[in-house]
């Protein structure tokens, strides 16, 4: 295949989920910042609703905060648990597949 240079290049061998598989797992793995962000300001903004609404003080505020920081925590677990599998399959599937031809 020839490239804007004019050059010969060799097309890419690997398959198209291969190279998405990548973008997937940085898609994943950037999901964990915004989950540890915004996961405790809604719980806190959903707190501070409760807290109005029944003119607390604001221990709905805090335990919202709480649950929010808790369930960013079991998200993020989650999270890293799927990228480990999806590791350890596509280790699996690289062992497993036949070694590449050459000199065709």
């Amino acid at each position: 295949m020839k490239s804007f240079t004019g050059a010969l290049s060799m097309s890419d061998p690997r398959d198209p989920q291969e190279r998405y598989s990548t973008l997937r797992t940085g898609g994943l793995l950037l999901s964990i910042p915004t989950l540890l962000i915004v996961s405790p300001m809604v719980g806190f903004f959903l707190g501070s609703l409760v807290d109005r609404w029944l003119k607390t003080p604001p221990w709905f505020s805090i335990l919202g905060l709480v649950l929010g920081f808790g369930a960013a925590g079991r998200e993020t677990y989650l999270i890293y648990r799927r990228y480990q599998q999806e590791a350890e399959q596509e280790k699996e599937r690289r062992r497993s597949a036949p070694p590449p031809k050459h000199g065709s």
